[in-house]
């Protein structure tokens, strides 16, 4: 029988953690302080890590670690030293999207299993098979790949982990420049300032709201048996930045829906339920990509943040205090929130006033008073949300501070005579631990140790993670004292918390080596990625083109459809190119996101590839460390492009968002954004094209290759 699949679960803190173990998760994914995508999580510090991951490993329980950040050259090797503390401290994977960290940590520790992050942008099968023979464990899809997707990728004999629940990005992940372009905050580099959730403008004038590029949340609990069915390995739940009751409720319910699956009955979330989720959080749900939801059934226009649900309508605002008709129950403590314009007003339910008299509580039909200072003004007939219910948050809280099942185990105790007690405890799994007591049993003559006592004593597993659910042992006229056996006692279970905390036997590293010889190096000096003019080129250059008698022939950033590259030379754009290229004059494309030395390396270790287009995140000074480190290490330069004019696409948009077909959005700042389409794909272009300087500018599109060396 295949193994049950894995609900994996979101940790931003120490609390979000116990929580999802509270839950019943089987895994949960954090970050360190450095190098995560989440940069605004609270995350782990060196000692949280470890305490983080012998306090999973204990309850049986998996710890993937998020280094999935892009990495300059002068972060190389504070990376490294950071791989070796968490393989040390015995974590159970690395999520990983830089792919030289990636080739490097499978060189020097073969045993540390990788996963490929969805920012690596994997979404076909070829993709899938490149990495798996790059020595990848697991894929964590894109976000943009359907069921069918999935199925075809699980098929190739490797782990597939999928987005479940929570929120989602517009863009294809890893291929999203458009916080670095206007925010000078990088999404690949864990500081998004997540632009998609701002206002934008449609030509065509105002629509049903005007957060254009900003999706609901993805929420697949009802189609959980067609994914398990598909043959993805894991569940995967957002939200490291989620509070502990939302990582608690939200695991507890997709804990039920797999459980339900593999017991054969049907799932439903009940009604209370539906509404708990809506609560917590929610920009409304929509089941994406993953289950061909329409550009319409994907988007909310209308609002980007907590949406809460509605529990009455304003009926007059005097005085900084505002009246509601309730629809919903309504406590003291709710967050709650008026929808309004130019944004909404928010408040909290600390004083209810009801025919005059203050209240805790509030329900459905009644006309209540509450205070209300906060801008803009309430108007009648607008909506009050509820966004947090005290009740539920302290009904949560609660669960999580009795924490997950204990852990039963097997006890067997000896009491013999002029023999220290010897103690054995075994877990489910076949984990066994002895232990002997520090003094000897004597004989008693006239009160020996009472089996009932003894038992008893055992039993008191006080706040460990065990419970003794079976006891057995002989004691033949024996007396030790009870304060011994309580000792013993403890330092079994303590014993047993090491064994199971132990998951791996770190091995001494291996050395890191590329082979590498330096290619001939293309004819063209120059790109320009353009359509074919009679206009003769400069001289050195070439065209980048879909032209298929171009010198280069463009391969698309987001191809779905395992289809074999041409064969003339081409711009290699994701992974999966790489499973079909043919020849040896390739270049690797911007869009693989190549910002160190050891991502390079690895490119260029692809017998297609001859050539690096760089990432255009990259600064100038970043640039020349880079190929400084290279050429120390190599002994050659090796060919490395660079964007110097141009329009970059900031967001690769698969299906388009719901409106009218347009040639460009604003910003309310008025900022406009060229769009284009490339197939079924939504383009949105940089404002401006990057300029730099001191530098010849063809065509429309530019990269030259290799900056100076500082010597």
């Amino acid at each position: 029988m295949p193994k049950k699949i894995e609900l994996l679960a979101p940790a931003g803190n120490m609390q979000a953690l116990q929580a999802a173990v509270a839950a019943g998760c089987d895994a949960v994914y954090l970050g360190g302080t450095s190098f995560s995508a989440r940069a605004f999580a609270g995350n782990f510090d060196h000692e949280e890590m470890q305490a983080a991951i012998r306090y999973c490993h204990i309850h049986d329980v998996k710890v993937y670690v998020t280094l999935n950040t892009l990495l300059t050259e002068t972060e190389l090797e504070n990376a490294k030293k950071e791989v070796r503390f968490l393989y040390e401290s015995g974590a159970d994977a690395l999520l990983v999207q830089d792919l030289g960290l990636f080739s490097w940590v499978h060189a020097v520790y073969p045993d540390f299993p990788l996963h490929c992050s969805t920012q690596m942008h994997i979404h076909n099968r070829n993709g899938v098979r490149f990495m798996k023979e790059q020595g990848a464990d697991r894929i964590v899809l894109a976000r943009e790949c359907d069921l069918e997707q999935v199925r075809a990728c699980a098929a190739e004999g490797i782990d597939i982990e999928v987005f479940v629940y929570g929120a989602v990005c517009i863009s294809y992940s890893g291929q999203c420049l458009m916080s670095a372009a206007m925010r000078d905050r990088s999404g690949n580099r864990g500081v998004c300032a997540q632009m998609c959730r701002l206002r934008y403008q449609h030509p065509a004038g105002r629509l049903d709201g005007q957060y254009l590029l900003s999706p609901r949340d993805l929420n697949v609990i009802d189609r959980v048996p067609e994914i398990i069915e598909a043959g993805a390995c894991s569940l995967k739940i957002e939200g490291r930045m989620k509070r502990p009751e939302y990582v608690w409720l939200i695991v507890s319910c997709f804990r039920q829906a797999i459980d339900a699956c593999y017991a054969g009955q049907e799932f439903h979330l009940t009604d209370e339920q539906q509404k708990d989720l809506l609560l917590m959080f929610n920009r409304t749900f929509s089941e994406g990509h993953l289950f061909d939801a329409t550009p319409e059934q994907r988007m909310n226009h209308y609002r980007p943040n907590h949406m809460g649900v509605t529990i009455g309508t304003v009926e007059q605002f005097q005085n900084g205090r505002v009246q509601v008709h309730l629809s919903d129950a309504l406590n003291q403590h709710d967050g709650l929130r008026i929808l309004n314009e130019p944004h909404d007003t928010g408040l909290t339910a600390v004083r209810i006033e009801k025919n005059g008299l203050l209240v805790s509580h509030a329900g459905p039909g009644d006309h209540v008073w509450l205070d209300c200072r906060s801008k803009p003004v309430p108007r009648p007939g607008q909506k009050l949300q509820k966004t947090s219910d005290a009740k539920l948050l302290e009904q949560i809280d609660q669960k999580i501070a009795a924490g997950p099942q204990p852990i039963p185990l097997r006890c067997h105790y000896e009491l013999r005579p002029e023999q220290p007690l010897r103690l054995t405890l075994q877990d489910a799994d076949g984990r066994k631990v002895e232990v002997c007591s520090a003094q000897k049993v004597q004989l008693a003559r006239t009160q020996p140790l009472q089996k009932r006592l003894i038992e008893a004593s055992l039993a008191k597993t006080g706040d460990s993670a065990y419970v003794l659910q079976e006891i057995s042992g002989t004691a033949e006229q024996a007396f030790l004292p009870v304060s011994q056996i309580n000792e013993t006692r403890r330092l079994a279970l303590q014993k047993m918390d090491d064994l199971r905390a132990c998951r791996r036997v770190p091995q001494a590293p291996h050395a890191y080596h590329v082979n590498l010889v330096q290619k001939p190096a293309p004819a063209a000096r120059r790109l320009l990625e353009a359509e074919k003019t009679e206009k003769p080129l400069p001289e050195g250059s070439a065209w980048i083109s879909s032209d298929p008698e171009a010198d280069y022939g463009r391969c698309p950033v987001v191809n779905q459809q395992d289809v074999p590259t041409a064969k003339q030379p081409q711009v290699l754009s994701q992974l999966g190119d790489f499973w079909t290229a043919t020849g040896t004059e390739n270049l690797a494309g911007m869009s693989l996101n190549c910002t160190n030395s050891c991502s390079a390396a690895f490119l260029l270790s692809q017998p297609s590839v001859c050539g690096i287009i760089l990432s255009s995140e990259l600064q100038e000074e970043q640039i020349r460390d880079m190929l400084e480190a290279f050429r120390k290490r190599y002994h050659f330069t090796p060919v490395f492009y660079q964007l110097v004019y141009g329009r970059r696409t900031l967001m690769y948009i698969k299906d388009g968002i719901a409106v009218p077909p347009c040639t460009e959005i604003r910003d309310d700042q008025g900022t406009v954004y060229p769009v284009r389409w490339e197939g079924q794909t939504m383009e949105l272009l940089e404002p401006e094209p990057v300029r730099q300087r001191n530098t010849l500018c063809y065509g429309d599109y530019v990269i030259l290759p290799s900056l100076p060396v500082k010597e």
